[in-house]
Order: C-alpha cells, then structure tokens, then sequence
C-alpha cells in the first residue's frame, strides 16, 4: 500500500510538471466543487440540523419561512467564523513576517560588528538597538552580543597603553573608542525587561566612560550587571541606576558616581579611591573590602545603610565618626549572628549625641 502512495505521488508530481494548465485547470475544478458542495451542505442538511424538531414539526408556510431563517443564521455564522480564519491568517502572516524582517537586520548587524570599519561597527551597533527595542524576544541576546563585542575588544588592564578599544587626547584623558562608547551607551538606555542572565562586562576595561543621568532622558540602567574587575577609572557614571550590580574588584579610581543608586550592589575588594560619592545610595550595599580613602561627599549617614566590615577602608574622619563606628559594630554583630553573602543589617540610627 505504501509503494503504491509513494508510486502515485511521483506520478503526480511527473503529471503536474509536464502539465502546468490542465493541473490548475483541474485544481481550480475541484476548488469549485467544494465550494458547490459546501454550499449544498449549509442549505441542505447542515440547516436541518440546526434547525432541530421544532422547525420540522412546523407546516407549510410557516416550516419554509423557519428553515430559511436557519439557513440565513447558519450562512451568517460560517460568514463571521471565515473571517476570523482569515484574520487568524493574516495576522500569523504579518508575525512570520516581521519575525522574518528582525531576524534579518539583526543577521545584518552583527555582520557589521564584523566590519574593520568604524562607523560600519557603530551603525550595526545602533542598528542593533532599534531590534531589541522592537523586539522583547531579541533583548537578551542583543545585550549579550553588545557585552560580548566590549569585553572581546576591551579585555586589557592596562590604561594608558593606547590599546585598541580607547583613544588619549594630549592631556593624557583616556575614553573608550567610539564603537566601545556607543556600545555601552546602548547597554546603559535599554529597556527594562527581565534579564534572566546578567549583562556580562567582567574584566571590561573602560576608563574614562560616560552614562551620565544629564546627557539621558532618564537613568541610565545599569541594574544587575556584572562589573567584576572593570576598569572604570575615571568614569563618569553619574545619576545611574546600579541596582543588584556586582562590582567586586572593580577598580573605580576618580571615578564620578554621585547621585547613583547602589542599593543591593555588591562592591567587595573595589578601589573607589577618590571617586566621588555624593548623593549615592547605599541601602544594603556590600562594601567589606573595598578602599575608600580619598573619596569624596561620602556621609556617615549614607553608610548607615551599607555593610562595612574591618576589613573597609574608610576615610581617617569617617573611620573616626560615631555614627560609622556605630555602624561597624552592627555589621560584625550581625555577620557573626547570621553569616552569610549579601546579608546586610537593618540600617544603624543616628547615635542619640549626635556626634
């Protein structure tokens, strides 16, 4: 039985080729015949059986009259359920298509990333935020790539070496190269959404960055990102959103993250020498370890919220304020009572002196 499906399905394909005409001559038959048929159907036995016993116990007029008015019903109600299929169609049409479209221009973008060609790499770049701002199933493999390009391309712990992915004025400043920019610039205004997977710039050095609140309609979010061992120094990462981001290691120095949002950070081991810290917020943030000397607008009342240990190094006046030694006395109280990472007790009151 099998052979012989396989035996006419060859013959058909074989028969079509050899007559285009008479096969859509035939097809085009048939479609006329179903729809004959369907319309005998709806008129026929279809309307009497919606119609049930209570038509067909009518008489005359009367049963005519009743049957008709089924009929009308049940052409209106195949009418309207048509139409649904074929928006259904259309609207499963119009979605392979734009999947098609985005999939398309995201192919395209990395193939510009690829480019030895600067402006080409910016325009993949920014063409790839227009897919991930279209496309909230693309968002995290967009910001994945984007991560990937600057790390790939910035993977380098020295700072004034002149190494690919920075450029250096005659003053000596040091800024990330303008693809490296506009990389970061895209990751630092990309929609909120869910990330089950962190954005990724471990070990990324880009000293002399900029995602700054002033130069963004709104914050720029760096929330739940991976900063390990970054090199930020003298970033400007002001009024930014950092919220949950780990920065362990990172080295911060001079670095301008005054009005930032750090709350659920975690900062353990980072160089924060000089940067300044005015305005930051700093509920449950993990500082142990973490260098502090020389920072600057840095309060014992921003510090009452953070988790400091022996082992932070504040600066000589704040080392000494009461409120801060209050506050170190609470986090070592409470990491012997209930050790544990990223666990933080509530915030220390102002001592009742004052001082």
């Amino acid at each position: 039985m099998l052979r012989l499906a396989t035996r006419f399905a060859r013959w058909r394909r074989s028969w079509s080729a050899r007559h285009p005409v008479a096969t859509r001559g035939a097809l085009g038959a048939l479609a006329a015949l179903g729809v004959v048929l369907g319309v005998v159907l709806v008129l026929g036995p279809l309307s009497w059986l919606v119609a049930g016993r209570t038509v067909r116990g009518l008489d005359g007029k009367e049963r005519a009259d009743a049957i008709n008015a089924v009929r009308q019903i049940v052409l209106a109600a195949l009418g309207g359920t048509s139409a649904l299929v074929a928006l259904g169609f259309t609207v499963r049409t119009y979605y392979l298509s734009r999947r098609g479209q985005i999939t398309d221009r995201f192919n395209k973008a990395i193939a510009q990333l690829a480019s030895d060609k600067i402006d080409e790499r910016i325009g993949g770049i920014f063409a790839l935020e227009h897919v991930m701002a279209e496309s909230a199933v693309d968002h995290g493999a967009v910001v994945a790539v984007l991560c990937s390009y600057v790390r790939r391309n910035t993977l380098r712990p020295e700072l004034d070496d002149g190494a690919y992915g920075h450029r250096s004025d005659d003053s000596g400043r040091v800024e990330p190269a303008a693809d490296i920019d506009a990389a970061v610039t895209v990751l630092a205004r990309r929609p909120a959404r869910d990330e089950p997977n962190r954005p990724d710039l471990r070990a990324a050095t880009l000293a002399g960055a900029s995602v700054r609140i002033m130069d963004a309609a709104e914050s720029p979010n760096l929330r739940r990102m991976f900063l390990t061992w970054a090199d930020l120094r003298r970033a400007q990462i002001r009024g930014a959103d950092l919220r949950g981001t780990i920065a362990n290691g990172a080295d911060l120095r001079d670095a301008w993250l005054d009005g930032s949002d750090l709350r659920d950070a975690s900062f353990v081991g980072a160089d924060l020498r000089g940067a300044v810290l005015r305005g930051v917020r700093l509920a449950g943030t993990m500082l142990d370890g973490s260098d502090l000397r020389d920072v600057r607008g840095l309060t014992a009342e921003q510090l009452a919220g953070a988790f400091i240990d022996e082992t932070t190094r504040l600066p000589e006046d704040l080392a000494q304020d009461p409120w801060a030694r209050a506050r170190l006395a609470d986090c070592l109280a409470w990491r012997d009572a209930r050790p544990g990472p990223w666990s933080c007790p509530p915030r220390t009151p102002a001592p009742a002196s004052g001082g």
